[in-house]
């Protein structure tokens, strides 16, 4: 069943109102004691290496009541009637079992953010795709921060034989002392369906964020990533895709770009569980000023995952003295019928590229910019949607 955008209006977004269910309160209650008991993480782990921690103070945000504004895609009566469900994480874990059953779901490495975020939750969505059921347009989500911190969970469920293209962005509303965002996001990609997920965040200068993406797999299902991280004092993004179904497939595309003192912290793995699987990851970064990234990217291929394919590339251009650039990838792999590599390159800028270009007139910020362009426009021709190419150029460019 395939149903055409023109159901859902384009521009038509609504605000999801929250409201505490019982559910969600007494998993809060669950998590509380774990948050407390694991310590903040030290940049001498291998999870935090490169990315100064302790500056960031949590106590600073108590009592963590958190302000976010959600606007989302206003679903029609018909894609009511179909079984899609679009509503506040609190509201859905409150009327929809099936929201209860996916929650936490996912198996993710639980950190002093994950616990923060399962402990003191406020907000979210949850999005149900019923089996068998295709939305030809993008559902939209925007989440504005509007206060000292937010802390969000989502989740996102695709059924068998069903297809969705889902588009978050994150933002602030700039405030003059520290911000803090902690997300948690499941996406549950069910036995030949199809999931395109694309994450855009623009943070300003004051903002701490911490989000964490886990995307699990079924049989012949696919994920496509594309995500970009615009500011922020520390911007740390991780998605993790566990392949636990034969034949699935994921292609994550990636860009960062750092100015001022900003921080940067990406991170991919892809984690192979079963055979027939196969991954192609591709993360591009510019820095200027004094900015500083660090990207993470984990091939892990099981016993179990024979035939599988897996590659993995990044690429980091710096634009000055005083940037600062650390590429971690990595293969942990313990079958022996598989196909796996990764390659990644950290570069000054080229003066003698700048130099002929100046040499034609331009000066050195038009000459800079024309190469930052060129340096993003291979991985932004892959991305699949027209309009977020463009949103992500202008991104760039501003």
């Amino acid at each position: 069943m395939r149903i055409n955008q023109s159901l859902v209006t384009k521009n038509t977004m609504e605000l999801l109102n929250q409201a505490e269910s019982g559910f969600a309160s007494n998993k809060k209650k669950e998590a509380i004691g774990m948050f407390n008991s694991i310590p903040m993480p030290m940049e001498k782990e291998e999870e935090w290496r490169y990315t100064e921690i302790g500056k960031l103070k949590l106590e600073n945000f108590e009592p963590f009541e958190p302000i976010t504004n959600i606007f989302a895609t206003k679903l029609s009566e018909d894609l009511a009637e179909k079984g899609i469900i679009l509503k506040d994480i609190n509201t859905a874990l409150s009327e929809h079992q099936i929201a209860q059953n996916y929650f936490l779901k996912s198996k993710i490495y639980m950190d002093k953010f994950i616990a923060l975020n399962a402990a003191h939750f406020n907000h979210g969505i949850f999005l149900y795709v019923p089996k068998n059921v295709e939305i030809e347009e993008p559902i939209r989500i925007n989440f504005e921060l509007n206060g000292k911190c937010g802390i969000l969970h989502n989740i996102i469920v695709a059924e068998p034989n069903s297809k969705i293209s889902f588009i978050e962005e994150y933002s602030n509303k700039e405030a003059k002392e520290e911000q803090l965002n902690v997300c948690v996001t499941e996406v549950f990609v069910n036995d030949n369906s199809r999931v395109d997920f694309y994450h855009l965040n623009n943070w300003t200068k004051n903002v701490y964020n911490f989000t964490s993406i886990t995307g699990t797999s079924q049989r012949d299902a696919s994920i496509n990533w594309v995500s970009g991280c615009f500011g922020g004092r520390l911007n740390r993004l991780k998605i993790d895709t566990l392949f636990n179904g034969k034949g699935s497939s994921a292609n994550n595309l990636g860009i960062f770009l750092g100015k001022g003192k900003e921080h940067i912290d990406f991170t991919t793995n892809m984690r192979h569980n079963t055979e027939n699987t196969a991954n192609e990851v591709l993360v591009d970064g510019i820095l200027k000023d004094e900015s500083s990234s660090v990207y993470r990217g984990l091939i892990k291929i099981e016993k179990e995952a024979q035939k599988t394919k897996s590659y993995l590339e990044n690429h980091i251009l710096k634009l000055g003295e005083k940037t600062l650039a650390n590429s971690i990838p990595s293969l942990k792999i313990d079958a022996n019928d598989v196909k796996a590599s990764h390659g990644a390159t950290v570069g000054q800028i080229n003066e003698e590229h700048l130099f002929y270009l100046m040499a034609r007139g331009l000066s050195r910020e038009e000459a800079e910019r024309l190469i930052v362009d060129g340096f993003f426009e291979p991985i932004i021709q892959k991305i699949p949607s027209e309009e977020l190419r463009e949103k992500i150029r202008e991104m760039v460019r501003g």
